[in-house]
């Protein structure tokens, strides 16, 4: 989070910022085309922007991307229950999503699918290396990364992108079955803010000074909905699984300059490709891995102690072991709910959009109509403290110095010290800037519900939440096996946590926007829709417009004409790692067109060996090595500013020893694909490029 206090330097370039009028077509109720059986589709498409764009999670801390390593996707799930009910169930690898995109996307589908917008929901992996500024609101535009403002390209290309693969998924429907399941996991997950989940009421005594307490505070439940289709012989095989688990994705710290899913991507690329090459699937298997309840859940790694970012490694190794332990775990579940498999498919969607402001009470609850931020944001999170003001008592999260006094906790801010002071915050940040408007949803799937919500939602109050709405259901003779939150959805509102959570004033309640009852608010809402739902039927409740009025910037590269052609500027050359934390690789320099004339969502750049006579995509371990896998990465270096061409670098990253490879880049903007002279390499030696086979 960007300080606000650091605002009133910026108040004169803040004025001359650009407003754009976004005007969202909301789509005209339609209905899907009907079966006779249940359907379903899903691929994965690639939303990996060029460099430049801010990336989100630690705010002003945070790099621009420089390239990318694991990939940035949108995983799409339609899912058809043969009687009329349809829903898009849409992962992406970014920080967290945005009611602007979700909306965009909608209006943008409506028309080929039938979906309407209660039937889409858009959630997040909360990689803190994804890019972000394309928010509905000026708030997050400004303060998620170290950029300011919405970029509007970025929003179009992630729109176009998302649209094409709802439709995609839309039309290669194949008759399906699902499975619904969870298994609770531990080991992967840690409370990161165990002092305030510790005064809940129903918690209970709690050795503070109990060393695996951390990892019994979790919230542990990997969610699961496994879809199989119908192949052209007729059996059914695995397609996708649309899952959540709880855990930021922050195992990859602030230094990080390149985009990436964190440890997600290895979790859901290690079940794409060994259940894709377990049953012989003639598609390609869809992992859509989200987040769940994540808002006081770190991952379970060593802890470097409340330190400031400057203390940290990006621990690429430690990253990759978690998310690949999560992968093992997910397989395994997928595998089990193979059993459970049913062509009888029963789904259901509601929604009620609301300002929150204006539609501040929700039955016997109320929270404040006007945003605020405590002082904890200014000094960070644990273990991710922001530097030299974590050593300020008055803003370090937990110190009584950084709430107020008990005397002063009445209303609904309750004892939340304003960061700025409570005059001068709203003078240094409109209270129109802040998020307002909740598309509050329900998406059944047989015996799942799944809870959208646009906050990080802790542990203890995601609890609460699926409660409230589990009694609606039970109360209505409608029992419910699975009732979840996923978090970061469809838009981002912070935190919220437990009265009790936010009493301490950690960071998670210092980010709790709207006040100290948040989490009952958010609880009666849902219990309302649900209802609502149980006594009308699927409903859809929007507001009478979709307009938005955003300050923007622009952050892609620019467009720019290349007038020289591609070429290797360096040989293959081998970087050892220098400690426990790194991973040996083998880079290679090359000159190819500006970043602009490059789409780097397409394939880029594979590693080929030679067999005989022929070169092939390596694999590893039955892995292919390419850069839509988690071992290649590409960066973009400079541009030159007479001929338009551009330095770049990839990184083979654990590399094969003993074979003869080539890196080999594709094709882009006219030119042909580039090969390198192949190599042999053994362990803690340099590549040796083969004399004899140096052409291509």
């Amino acid at each position: 989070m960007r300080l606000l206090c650091s605002l009133l330097a910026l108040v004169s370039l803040t004025a001359c910022a650009n407003t754009r009028t976004l005007d969202i077509n909301q789509p005209l109720p339609a209905a899907p085309p009907l079966s006779q059986y249940a359907e379903a589709g899903a691929v994965s498409v690639d939303i990996t922007p060029p460099p430049g764009m801010p990336m989100g999670g630690y705010s002003v801390m945070a790099n621009r991307g420089q390239g990318f390593r694991t990939r940035i996707k949108a995983r799409v799930v339609y899912l058809h229950d043969g009687k009329g009910q349809a829903m898009a169930l849409v992962q992406t690898d970014l920080t967290a999503a945005s009611l602007l995109l979700q909306h965009a996307v909608a209006a943008r589908v409506a028309e080929t699918t039938g979906l309407k917008p209660a039937d889409i929901a858009i959630t997040a992996s909360h990689s803190h290396s994804a890019p972000v500024n394309f928010f509905d609101n000026d708030f997050y535009n400004k303060h998620m990364s170290s950029g300011q403002w919405l970029e509007p390209e970025f929003l179009e290309f992630a729109t176009a992108r998302i649209s094409a693969g709802i439709i995609d998924a839309f039309n290669s429907r194949r008759p399906a079955k699902i499975a619904t399941g969870k298994k609770d996991i531990y080991g992967y997950n840690r409370n990161r803010s165990l002092d305030s989940w510790a005064l809940n009421h129903n918690v209970g005594e709690v050795d503070l000074d109990d060393s695996q307490q951390k990892f019994r505070a979790v919230n542990p439940s990997l969610y699961m909905v496994r879809v199989d289709v119908k192949d052209d012989d007729g059996a059914f095989k695995p397609l996708a699984a649309f899952s959540s688990f709880s855990v930021h994705a922050t195992a990859l710290t602030v230094p990080v300059e390149v985009y990436n899913a964190d440890l997600f991507a290895y979790a859901q690329k290690d079940l794409e490709w060994t259940i894709r090459d377990r049953y012989n699937t003639p598609w390609p298997v869809v992992h859509a891995l989200s987040t769940g309840t994540q808002g006081d859940m770190a991952p379970a790694l060593p802890e470097q102690g409340d330190n400031t970012f400057g203390h940290h490694h990006v621990d690429w190794k430690a990253a990759k072991q978690l998310g690949q332990g999560i992968g093992r775990e997910a397989i395994e579940l997928f595998e089990d709910l193979g059993r459970e498999l049913t062509a009888e498919v029963s789904l259901a969607s509601a929604a009620r959009e609301l300002n929150i402001r204006e539609h501040h009470q929700a039955g016997e609850v109320a929270i404040c109509q006007d945003a605020a931020v405590g002082n904890p944001v200014a000094a960070g999170a644990f273990e991710r403290r922001t530097p030299f003001l974590a050593a300020i008592p008055f803003f370090k999260g937990g110190n009584v110095m950084a709430r107020r006094w008990w005397f002063f906790n009445e209303g609904c801010q309750g004892n939340k010290r304003h960061l700025g002071f409570s005059f001068l915050q709203p003078l240094l940040e409109p209270k129109d800037s802040f998020p307002n408007t909740v598309l509050f949803q329900l998406l059944r799937i047989n015996d799942m519900l799944i809870l959208p919500l646009p906050f990080e939602t802790t542990t203890e109050a995601g609890r609460r939440i699926s409660q409230r709405v589990q009694d609606a259901f039970n109360a209505a003779g409608q029992p419910l096996r699975y009732v979840w939150v996923a978090s970061n959805a469809n838009g981002y509102f912070g935190y919220t946590t437990t009265p009790e959570e936010y009493s301490r004033q950690n960071y998670e309640g210092g980010h709790t926007l709207y006040g100290q009852y948040s989490t009952p608010y958010l609880a009666e809402q849902l219990g309302i829709l649900a209802q609502d739902f149980l006594q009308q039927g699927p409903l859809q409740e929007l507001k009478p417009e979709w307009r938005y009025a955003l300050k923007v910037n622009s952050f892609l590269p620019p467009e720019s004409v290349s007038s020289g052609q591609r070429r290797w500027l360096q040989a293959p050359l081998a970087v050892a790692a220098e400690d426990t934390h790194e991973e040996d690789y083998i880079a290679v320099r090359w000159l190819d067109v500006g970043p602009r004339q490059i789409d780097f969502h397409q394939p880029l750049v594979r590693i080929e060996q030679r067999h005989g006579d022929q070169w092939q995509l390596l694999h590893n371990a039955g892995e292919p090595v390419h850069d839509d896998g988690y071992d290649i990465e590409v960066r973009y270096l400079k541009t030159h500013k007479d001929d338009g061409m551009a330095h770049y670098e990839t990184r083979w990253y654990n590399p094969v020893a003993g074979g003869e490879y080539r890196f080999v880049i594709a094709g882009r903007a006219g030119q042909p694909a580039l090969y390198s002279a192949p190599f042999h390499w053994q362990a803690g030696q340099q590549p040796v490029p083969d004399m004899a086979h140096s052409g291509q």
